[in-house]
């Protein structure tokens, strides 16, 4: 008896992942992968295909390939047409590789293929160089089979003097007589040794060969051996092998009998050493389990025991051990998903001792040398076959212990062919189908994420590596050989758990111990974190770990609806690897959510209930008396169980209720109630506490509405002290009911529960309460009475009204009165003067009785139903009887339609004939078999036939009257579908498909289905014959939001022919779905006119397929003329309308008309002519005019491409220097801190909300107090919106206010976000609402900063973005910033009016030509002199300040601005020859004056030459050129050197020019190259040109075309959502999601609106500040005319948000015409943008609140919030009376009491001690 794995270890057999480098290399698709083979050396793998041989690296990259064929060849040319003409007919062949053999020895590859009987090449490994290819010896020819699996080969090493020896094992074909089985040849050195592939031996008589004897053909016509597998192991060599079997004879062995062929699996082995086969032995092998044999060898593998294996086996961890899979028996069928395998493994030591004493045994005579059946030393493990390309996972610990891991998909198509081997280092497995090789991972650790998971896969190469959280190999975990760091089993896996393990949500720091187990030493520290909502640091002692509870600030929020706990996971995370190692629950209770006491004392937690306060709390501590704690169940004040509570409507009556613990209420409480909730309404009873166990409630009545209902269940509920409620465990409940409600008959009545007390009053004839009945109670009738029998019984409907003589129907009679026991109609009911039996489970007292019919005689033919109801003799009045009649008739059946159906049923048969709907019950048998009854009339739905095709007789039975007539019904073979044409249709479907098939017809309504994600859609199909019928495609159950341009399969796609389950699921199918074609317009005006008779051609065109559609319509008919009418066309399931047809008429021109025309013509060809003339006159003036222009215009053109190109190219290479070193730390960011003062606050250094409150001694105390006051109350939503809302209501509030307060609050609230976030939420969601009631355009929405809510959504966005700008945005931005300072400092910039000769803003462009050249200065470092002098660029026309300031940047490249000298201290010194130095100014003596204008030195003022030594020294009091009293006042001077301070800042716009002003005391004005020509003496044009100063525009175009690159750089990075390894901030997709919902709120559809709204919200609110003001996000200065450069910038970014078209003409201004062709692109990219944003799934609350909180936790103290919330406090001060007021006006705030809490606020701020 063999041992049954439950599944296998130590040795993993196969292995695969899904993730798996794929290679498909078979250009040609019947150039098919064969075998595999890799060099263990380096791990290169050699591919053998039909007609190629590749070599691939270890990564599967095709390196060389060799091309083996197609060649033109015959199978039967033997000897093979290369050696000798071959008479039979040539054709192209395939050469399929069967053999691919690795010889290490000679560094070549054995390839033999099919084409000429099997030859070999012999390949050098490097390059598949041919080294040979023997093929003129027969010894060469191994064999004329074509399947690739046929031959193995095995290549046997003796020693390093002999040659190696191959042993090949092939099938023959048929033809034993030129190929042996099995021989061992020669493998010459030289691979064009003519001895290559000699046999070993070969005499007269012996030979190193085997054949398979020509007789064994006799037997078995196709008698063959299939080598699966063979290797060498010790002194031998084995071939597994699969062969017929032989022993049987004729009639088990033949296959010419017709019966299928047994196999056997067999071992073949021979010594190494034997040249004559002597040793030749075969036995049979395969693997038996229970009764189940296994005997079909699929695959084979050598592998090493290894340790636990080898125990378990009993042989050494070196010996080999041969893995081997069989399928269930012996007959070889074609692989099946079904077929069962067994996975067996054998000892080689025992199969060969096994061998030995078998041949022991033989020689002495006592047996045959044929094994007996069965297995050596087998252990089985069943695998059921998993379909195509999977592999499993299995690993075998030993004899008894296996286990199969995992089963994976490893190719695509087809099954895995035998050929597997493992990569060189054994980390990779090579797997291939036909088409498909694949590399693959030996182990998938990653994809376990918990220790459990982990360990308990089975997979022996995981483990679990603890402080890093994840499972790995052993050699991949840091320090896994200290003890407990890595497990290796489940049981080592850490253990975590905590005492307590629950605290209350009002318990704050409290001490937890947590104990580890199976963690390792723990030295360098622990940290304790419960989820995202609070982390702190743990003490380590020993294995036990002391932390705290989260403090009051950080404990989560319980809500009500998901129960009274929170369950939050605690981790111990560890700070060596800053990951979390192991977690535990731990659980947050809130005993206040219970509101009663049972559901409070029965919770799992620590949770009391006080009686007298009514509450459920933790902290028993709190209830009011001693005696008012509640802690178990039974103590809880409770209504006991009652019976049922009976009250009739309109009689007043006391309820008395059982309880027990029953509270008597205390001073100030209210006493008790009943409150019963009747129809909805509460009616409230006053009631009475008898004691602690009783309460009444008071005499009262009830009534309910309806008579719909005879009774009704109401809920009661006790409640005391108003809203007290006691508990009701036992759901008492108070049934109010009518005794006339739904009882109209006294059989009905006397049927009420006697507890109801109802009778029926005779006089009145209706059902009423026994005191309500005004006659004396011998005219009462009532249950279990004197008087309890109904008179007149009544019968209302009898069914059925028909039925066979034979009886067995079922007659259902309902009326009045019919009894109130089964007993008294039991024998009293005749229908048509016939018995009919009642039957107990039919009867319904006093309404219906069900009766079985008897049999009616002949002369019985109708008569009506009689019921005596009472026991005995039957008195007329308890006499009733029918007003309709019963017949009796005789059913017949005639004919059945259809008369044939498929085998599998589902075909719907009509039975015709007469009298087929009398009786009750209907049987319909097909043969043996029943036939599901459908409906009245006879029809019914075929069963699946269980005996085949062929014809069954068809019988029907109604009741007990059996039907007969030959009728059959044939049962036929299912259909088949062979052909779909086309293969393909549209999402919406409805395209025609034409199906081939057979049996077609039989269906009665074909249908074909499409199965896509679960959703099935079908469409009709209409049979056209036997074998063909035309469907419509049914449509692709596809979301619209799914519907891109991508063609989709459907997971099914198949037919619902009746029953037949075999083609609903097409296996072969490759039907896909395209998307839907769009269609274009008749016209462009959507009008298309034509005549009758004319085509009508609409196109259409789908991506996908690239297909175009072309529909054509002919317009036939008379139509009137100017006949209008609406196209409509259909393409599969779309109706789309193109447009309007207006047809035009045809009618011939009248007589007088055609004259009129004539004239009309020959007047204006005169007219025509005379303009001729006069235009060739002018023509030839304006020619000359328009080629000098021309000329012009094309060296204006070519001057500006060439500045253009000029400028670019050396722009790129400075920017290259530039922005070489931009990583993180090249770019000076701001720290958090200063970024976001600057953007809340701009223009104020030192804001109070970074100081620490200042406020005097004697009222620090009171004004703290006061602020915590007024901070929970900014903390408080309600409060926080009043606040808001009142302070904009306010005319005094300015904008500057809005903007501050918003500001303000964005400070407090940077550590509660998600409060803010939903602060800001509400208040947008009312300027929403507020600009839709004021009617304004939805679009102005956000536009501007006019409320507070606009301001804090610039905050909330600031605030979320500082990582999003200092890791994607702030990159392309700093470069732009750069480019744009670059490119303005290379040419002159007038320093007084800040106009530069680049500039993007036609307000900062030197309209005029300035002469200027680029000096090279050398300069000394200030804090270096020693150091390198650094080069510095200037223009010989910089003045003397400008100088400094580029020195300044070379020097200070990349150190923040805030970091440098300033020019301003510095003084410029030139070094010239022998010691000479002399100071640079811009003002001194030397400085020259015309008229009233005094000109700025520059530098070819002091004629500086090129690569002049400059240095910055400190700034010096006097120098001997420095400006005398005499000629500048010391005013003048001052004042001068503040305006320097000014130059170039950012206010400094072409309006503000101080410089200019002239000097007080001497009038004289300042310049530098351009006189400011806003001043009266210099007129426009009169600068230095002639020319019109306009022409310099095109300098714009050429300073556009050079920053183009980083324009593009910072737009393409904003307006996309993926942003190199950055995913899009959630804030962006959470606040548009918020827009979007808005706007569905508000029904605004409109696209433009939607993006106006998010236009304005980001891009405008945020983006374009950022542009505007680098200096908010990075430490830079910012000159005028970078300003003014980016502010066009920023003015392109918002016009490509806009969705308005801009007209532009030749009066636009130019910084809109700079851009005119860039913005359609920029606005494609921001709707995309936008379409993208929406299709990203949305953000859940609860990740945004985690992410928030994150955020908050990041930057929690970033800003004093005493300081802010005092400075938001001045606005309260301010309009103290408004707040209060407001807060008195609003229910929630009256509620909360908070102009109270604020008025306290007031006090404490107030307070003056």
């Amino acid at each position: 008896m063999h041992n049954v794995y439950p599944s296998m270890v130590n040795s993993i057999v196969f292995v695969l992942l899904p993730s798996c480098c794929c290679c498909s290399l078979a250009f040609n698709p019947e150039w098919k992968f064969n075998h595999l083979a890799v060099d263990y050396r380096n791990g290169n793998v050699y591919l053998g295909a039909v007609n190629r041989i590749y070599k691939l690296s270890p990564g599967l990259e095709v390196q060389v390939s060799h091309e083996t064929g197609p060649d033109e060849d015959n199978r039967k040319c033997y000897p093979p047409r290369i050696v000798q003409p071959c008479s039979e007919p040539l054709s192209l062949t395939n050469n399929v590789n069967k053999m691919l053999l690795m010889d290490y020895r000679e560094n070549r590859l054995l390839a033999c293929g099919s084409l000429y009987q099997g030859i070999c090449k012999l390949l050098r490994l490097d390059d598949l160089f041919k080294l040979g290819e023997p093929f003129h010896k027969k010894e060469h020819y191994l064999s004329g089979v074509n399947e690739s699996g046929s031959v193995f080969g095995v290549i046997v090493s003796y020693s390093s003097a002999s040659p190696d020896m191959l042993f090949i094992a092939t099938a023959v074909d048929g033809k034993p007589e030129y190929f042996p089985t099995i021989s061992s040849r020669k493998l010459a050195r030289n691979s064009e040794e003519d001895g290559m592939f000699a046999y070993v031996f070969h005499d007269e008589f012996v030979a190193s060969m085997i054949k398979i004897p020509s007789d064994t053909f006799t037997v078995i016509p196709d008698f063959d051996i299939y080598y699966i597998y063979g290797f060498a192991s010790g002194n031998f060599v084995y071939f597994l092998t699969l062969q017929p079997e032989m022993g049987g004879g004729p009639t088990t062995g033949s296959s010419s009998t017709g019966r299928e062929q047994v196999y056997t699996s067999k071992i073949v082995r021979l010594c190494k050493a034997d040249t004559a086969f002597n040793s030749y032995v075969e036995v049979p092998i395969g693997c038996i389990s229970g009764n189940v044999e296994y005997r079909l060898l699929e695959a084979a593998y050598l592998s090493k025991a290894g340790a636990i294996l080898a125990r378990s086996l009993d042989v050494a961890p070196d010996d080999d051990v041969l893995f081997a899979v069989f399928s269930k028996g012996q007959k070889r069928r074609p692989r099946q998903a079904s077929q069962d395998s067994a996975l067996c493994v054998f000892s080689l030591r025992k199969i060969n001792e096994k061998i030995k004493e078998r041949l022991q045994s033989c020689y002495k005579g006592e047996g045959t040398l044929d094994l007996a059946w069965g297995n050596p030393n087998c252990d089985v493990f069943f695998c059921s076959s998993p379909p195509y390309g999977r592999v499993k996972k299995i690993r075998v610990d030993g004899s008894s212990r296996a286990q199969q891991y995992e089963t994976v998909q490893a190719v695509e198509n087809g099954p895995i062919l035998r050929d597997m081997a493992f990569s060189s280092d054994h980390h990779y497995l090579y797997v291939m189908s036909e088409t498909q090789l694949s590399r693959v991972p030996v182990e998938a650790c990653g994809q376990y994420s918990t220790c459990s998971e982990c360990l308990g896969s089975g997979d022996p190469h995981c483990g679990w590596c603890v402080l890093h959280n994840m499972c790995t190999r052993k050699e991949k975990c840091e320090r896994s050989s200290e003890p407990r760091r890595f497990a290796s089993d489940i049981k080592q896996c850490v253990r975590l758990s905590v005492h307590p393990n629950n605290i209350s949500v009002s318990q704050f720091s409290v001490t937890l111990v947590l104990e580890a187990h199976n963690v390792p030493e723990l030295s360098a520290g622990v940290n304790c974190t419960f989820e995202d909502l609070a982390e702190m640091n743990g003490l380590v002692e020993g294995n036990r770990i002391k932390c705290y509870s989260p403090a009051e600030k950080e404990m989560p929020r319980i809500i009500v609806d998901k129960g009274d706990h929170q369950i939050v996971q605690l981790y111990l995370k560890s700070k060596e690897t800053g990951l979390a190692f192991a977690n535990t629950s731990f659980v947050f209770y809130n005993c206040s959510v219970h509101k009663s006491c049972i559901s409070c004392v029965s919770s799992p937690y620590q949770c009391h209930w006080c009686k007298y306060r009514h509450d459920c709390t933790h902290d028993p501590r709190t209830c009011s008396f001693q005696e008012g704690r509640v802690k178990k169940p039974e103590g809880c004040p409770q209504l006991l169980p009652a019976d049922r509570i009976l009250v009739p409507v309109n009689v007043v009556k006391p309820i008395t209720l059982r309880a027990k613990n029953l509270p008597q209420p205390q001073s100030g409480q209210r006493g008790y109630e009943c409150l019963l909730t009747i129809q909805g309404n509460e009616h409230r009873v006053p009631a009475l506490r008898f004691n602690s166990s009783s309460v009444q409630c008071q005499n009262t009545s009830y009534f309910y509405d309806g008579m719909e209902m005879s009774s009704l269940p109401v809920e009661l509920t006790v409640i005391w002290n108003g809203d007290f409620s006691i508990d009701n465990p036992a759901h008492n409940k108070v049934h109010l009911y009518k005794c006339d409600a739904q009882r109209g008959s006294c059989g009905l009545c006397l049927k009420a529960d006697p507890l109801f007390g109802c009778v029926w009053c005779k006089g009145e004839n209706r059902c009423t309460l026994k005191q309500h009945c005004p006659y004396p109670e011998n005219q009462w009738l009532e249950h279990n009475g004197i008087n309890s029998k109904c008179t007149h019984p009544r019968i209302t409907q009898i069914t059925p009204l028909r039925g066979p003589r034979e009886g067995g129907t079922l007659v259902t009679i309902r009326g009045e009165n019919l009894g109130l026991e089964f007993r008294e109609i039991q024998d009293n009911v005749k229908v048509a003067e016939v018995d009919c039996s009642p039957i107990r489970e039919g009867y319904i007292p006093a309404e219906q009785i069900v009766c079985e019919m008897g049999k009616a005689e002949k002369s019985q033919y109708t008569g009506n139903v009689q019921v005596c109801v009472g026991v005995g003799e039957c008195r007329p009045e308890f006499m009733a009887k029918s007003s309709k009649y019963y017949y009796f008739v005789i059913p017949r059946i005639i004919n059945l339609k259809p008369s044939r159906g498929p085998v599998s049923g589902g075909t719907v048969v009509n039975i015709t004939g007469s009298h087929l709907d009398a009786g009750s019950n209907v049987s319909i048998m097909f043969k043996d078999q029943p036939c599901t009854y459908l409906r009245l009339w006879l029809t019914c739905r075929t069963h699946a036939s269980l005996n085949g095709c062929g014809n069954v007789s068809v019988s029907v039975s109604i009741d007990k009257a059996h039907l007969q007539k030959d009728l059959r019904f044939e049962y036929v073979e299912d259909p088949t579908i062979t052909k779909l044409e086309p293969e393909w249709s549209i999402y919406s479907g409805h395209t025609p498909v034409m199906v081939t098939g057979t049996n077609l017809d039989i269906i009665q309504t074909p249908l074909i289905r499409a199965k896509y994600n679960s959703h099935e859609t079908l469409n009709l199909c209409q049979v056209l014959s036997p074998t063909s019928m035309l469907c419509q495609a049914p449509e692709l159950p596809i979301s619209l939001a799914r519907q891109q341009e991508v063609p989709e399969r459907p997971n099914e796609f198949g037919f619902k022919l009746d029953d037949v389950q075999a083609l609903m699921a097409l296996n072969n199918s490759n039907f896909i779905y395209y998307p839907n074609p769009e269609f274009e317009p008749l016209s462009v005006s959507g009008v298309l006119e034509l005549k009758p008779g004319s085509p009508i051609i609409l196109k259409g065109f789908t991506e996908a397929i690239l297909c175009h559609y072309e529909i054509l319509f002919i317009i036939r008919g008379i139509f009137p003329p100017c006949a209008t009418s609406l196209l409509s066309a259909r393409v599969g399931g779309i109706e789309f309308s193109p447009g309007v047809v207006h047809i035009t008429s045809d009618s011939p021109l009248s007589s007088s008309a055609i004259i009129g025309i004539a004239a009309a013509g020959a007047l204006l060809i005169l007219v025509i002519v005379v303009v001729l003339i006069a235009y060739k006159r002018k023509s030839r003036e304006s020619d000359l005019t328009l080629k000098r222009l021309q000329m012009q215009m094309d060296n204006l053109e070519s001057r500006v491409a060439l500045e253009c190109k000029e400028a670019f190219a050396e722009l790129q290479t400075d920017i290259h220097e530039l922005t070489s070193d931009l990583d993180g730390a090249g770019i000076p960011f701001l720290d958090y801190r200063t970024y976001t003062m600057r953007v809340l606050f701009p223009g104020i250094e030192e804001h109070p909300v970074l100081r620490d409150l200042e406020v005097p001694g004697y009222r620090q105390e009171q004004v703290e107090k006061g602020l915590k006051l007024f901070g929970q109350l900014i903390n408080n939503k309600v409060f926080l919106l009043c606040f808001i809302r009142t302070l904009e209501a306010q005319r005094g509030f300015s904008m500057r206010d809005r903007g501050n307060v918003a500001s303000l609050i964005m400070t407090v609230l940077q550590s509660k976000l998600e409060y803010a976030t939903d602060v800001l939420k509400h208040l947008l969601s009312d300027l929403i609402d507020r600009n839709l009631e004021s009617k304004n355009h939805p679009k102005l929405l956000l536009r501007r900063t006019e409320s507070v809510a606009e301001k804090m959504l610039t905050n909330w966005f600031t605030f979320l973005l500082y990582k999003f700008l200092k890791e994607c945005a702030g990159e392309p931005l700093f470069s732009l910033f750069c480019a744009i300072k670059q490119q303005m400092e290379k040419g002159p910039i007038d320093s007084i009016t800040g106009e530069a000769r680049y500039s993007l803003s036609e307000d900062k462009l030197i309209r005029q030509q300035i002469d200027y050249k680029t000096l090279v200065v050398n300069c000394i470092h200030p804090e270096n002199e020693k150091s390198p002098e650094i080069q510095v660029k200037v223009l010989n026309c910089d003045t003397i300040s400008q100088v400094k300031e580029k020195i300044l940047d070379a020097i200070y490249k990349n150190v923040p601005h805030s970091h440098r000298l300033k020019a301003s201290d510095m003084d410029l010194e030139w070094r010239q020859g022998r010691g000479q130095r002399m100071i640079l100014q811009d003002e001194d003596v030397t400085t020259k004056i015309e008229a009233d204008w005094k000109r700025l030195n520059m530098l070819f003022h002091y004629q500086v030459t090129d690569n002049a030594v400059m240095a910055l020294v400190p700034k010096q009091v006097t120098a001997y050129n420095s400006v005398n009293n005499s000629t500048v006042s010391r005013t003048s001077a001052s004042k001068y050197e503040n305006m320097i301070k000014y130059t170039g800042s950012p206010d400094s716009l072409r309006s503000r020019t101080p410089m200019i002003t002239p000097d007080l005391e001497s009038g004289v004005k300042v310049w530098h190259l351009v006189k400011n020509h806003e001043h009266g003496d210099q007129k426009e044009g009169d600068r230095g040109s002639k020319m019109v100063s306009e022409i310099y525009l095109t300098r714009l175009l050429a300073t556009k075309g050079t920053l183009q690159k980083f324009v593009d750089d910072l737009f393409e990075t904003i307006f996309s959502t993926a942003h190199r390894g950055s995913a899009l901030p959630l804030a962006i997709k959470y606040m548009f999601d918020f827009l979007d919902e808005q706007a569905d709120k508000h029904s605004i559809h409109d696209p433009h609106v939607r993006h106006t709204w998010k236009s304005n919200c980001l891009p405008l609110r945020f983006w374009v500040n950022v542009i505007k003001n680098p200096q908010f996000v990075f430490d830079i200065h910012k000159s005028s005319i970078t300003d003014a450069c980016l502010s066009v910038v920023a003015q392109t970014f918002m016009d490509s948000c806009s969705t308005s078209e801009h007209r532009l003409g030749k009066d636009s201004p130019s910084n809109k015409l700079l851009y005119a062709k860039d913005i359609p692109s920029y606005k494609s990219w921001v709707e995309r943008y936008y379409s993208d944003i929406s299709k990203m799934q949305a953000i859940s609350d609860q990740d945004m609140n985690a992410y928030l909180a994150e955020q908050s936790r990041m930057h929690m103290n970033e800003f004093n919030s005493m300081s802010s919330l005092s400075e938001i406090y001045s606005y309260v001060g301010k309009y103290t009376e408004e707040i209060v007021c407001s807060l008195e006006q609003d229910d929630a705030a009256r509620k909360q009491r908070l102009a109270f809490k604020l008025e306290q606020v007031v006090a404490f701020m107030s307070l003056e001690s």
